[in-house]
């Protein structure tokens, strides 16, 4: 009987920690989770000091004196608080990190979810017109690569023949 029950738990503790967020919970008892994109994109200057969590794909990374700057496409996040919504965006944010992050690691497809503080507007042209960006400092943040497959569960129990589909 102990065994069996040392097993439960064993399983129980794989399939929780499964189900995580990508940011922890420290980080997230800071963050306003009320607060949404849209909000904070529409008036920027009005949330500086706001503790936020937003997502999405990263567009372009750029280094430049003493500090890198990630530009991301913002997309809804999971229950997980992965950027999930591909398609789906309420506009653009930057991501303004503290010295040097390699562009080969940040880079252009790439997801990522970010906690931290809006420090800032920042407007930069987008084609022929300007853009004001929300900017983040992140407090932390994961990077997450593309999904090559279904993202969809992969809960399984039983016996029998399976497949994945690709994309």
């Amino acid at each position: 009987m102990t065994k069996r029950l040392l097993l439960l738990s064993a399983l129980a503790a794989v399939l929780i920690s499964g189900c995580a967020p990508v940011i922890s919970k420290e980080t997230l008892g800071t963050v306003n989770r009320g607060l949404g994109f849209g909000e904070v994109a529409s008036r920027p200057a009005d949330y500086v000091g706001a503790s936020v969590v937003f997502g999405g794909t990263i567009l372009e990374t750029r280094n430049e004196e003493g500090r890198t700057v990630v530009e991301v496409l913002q997309e809804g996040l999971d229950s997980r608080l992965r950027p999930s919504e591909r398609g789906e965006s309420e506009g653009r944010f930057l991501v303004e990190f503290e010295g040097f992050r390699d562009p080969a690691i940040y880079s252009r497809g790439k997801r990522i979810t970010v906690a931290g503080e809006v420090i800032g507007t920042e407007r930069l042209s987008i084609g022929r017109g300007t853009y004001d960006y929300p900017v983040i400092q992140p407090r932390e943040h994961t990077l997450l690569d593309p999904p090559s497959y279904d993202p969809g569960p992969r809960i399984g129990i039983g016996i029998g023949l399976g497949y994945t589909r690709v994309r």
